[in-house]
């Protein structure tokens, strides 16, 4: 045994106080250190997984049955196209990220029907869009929150051009996830910029849109993991404001394969969100009370006679 190593009576001949304090410790440390351990992953890792990641991309893809036509006095054309929407975080400074979303459509022979790319300023808690932010100053919600409690009311994404009304519909189980599925709405949203490329917008007609369908919504996650949309453009008379025929009429829907992605996301999502604020700190606090109760037995049961 070395020259600095302890006497094995070191212990016994400490003092009376030290030698009391430490079956209470042992007691009582364990149960103290699993407690702020639990708060920690409450408090901490919990926020840290429903923060919108500095990093983050997503990507979806929609399907249509449209018709169209470019003048009042032409016939529809009927066709299927596919739609793809992309988001990605360009910057993130605190609770704000600068989100790069595009979307186009296009149809079974290649051509692009529509596309456009917007800056959104999003709130990295909420998914609100952030007034200054971006390149429009625009209301709502951008995507949903995570732990969604059925506040939202507004939704600017770049699927319209403007922002689309909410409504809670239902409760509704899909596969064994519950979602919390709404009802949006848009009406006579002026689209004249957006359809400026026709050949007598914005010359003699200007362009309105309405549209309507429902958003499925994994509350915990906040993942939108369904969408339906029919909605349809027309031209406006400037001179009455009212509508001369539709030229462009959709039923659209997220893809299978998205539907599917998404679905597998938000479980993934919400286990994790699950196990950092509930699971995982419950399990630390029932192991506190555990080894405390246990101790505490012990405690008593190791306790000397009291003299008589």
């Amino acid at each position: 045994m070395g020259a600095d190593a302890p006497h094995p009576s070191a212990m016994v001949n400490a003092p009376p106080q030290v030698r009391r304090s430490i079956p209470f410790l042992r007691v009582f440390a364990p149960p103290a250190f699993l407690i702020v351990a639990a708060a920690i992953v409450r408090l901490s890792l919990g926020p840290a997984l429903e923060r919108l990641p500095a990093d983050y991309t997503g990507s979806v893809i929609l399907e249509s049955d449209s018709r169209f036509r470019q003048t009042p006095d032409t016939t529809f054309s009927a066709f299927h196209q596919q739609g793809r929407r992309i988001d990605q975080v360009l910057s993130a400074t605190g609770d704000v990220a600068i989100v790069q979303s595009h979307i186009d459509w296009t149809t079974d022979t290649g051509q692009v029907n529509y596309q456009t790319t917007g800056l959104y300023g999003v709130d990295r808690k909420t998914r609100q869009n952030v007034a200054g932010y971006g390149d429009l100053s625009r209301s709502g919600q951008f995507m949903f929150p995570p732990q969604l409690r059925g506040v939202a009311d507004e939704v600017w994404d770049p699927y319209y051009g403007g922002p689309r009304h909410l409504a809670f519909d239902r409760n509704e189980m899909v596969d064994g996830l519950a979602l919390a599925v709404y009802r949006f709405t848009i009406a006579d949203l002026d689209e004249t910029k957006t359809y400026d490329y026709l050949p007598d917008v914005p010359e003699r007609f200007g362009v309105g849109t309405d549209g309507e369908g429902f958003l499925w919504v994994e509350p915990v996650s906040g993942t939108l993991v369904d969408m339906t949309d029919n909605g349809h453009s027309f031209f406006v008379d400037p001179a009455t404001g009212k509508s001369t025929g539709d030229f462009s009429v959709w039923q659209a829907r997220y893809s299978a394969q998205s539907k599917a992605d998404l679905f597998s996301a938000a479980t993934s999502i919400r286990l994790r969100i699950l196990a950092a604020k509930i699971w995982l700190p419950a399990a630390l606090l029932a192991l506190a009370l555990v080894w405390l109760g246990i101790g505490l037995l012990w405690l008593r049961r190791s306790a000397p006679p009291s003299a008589e």
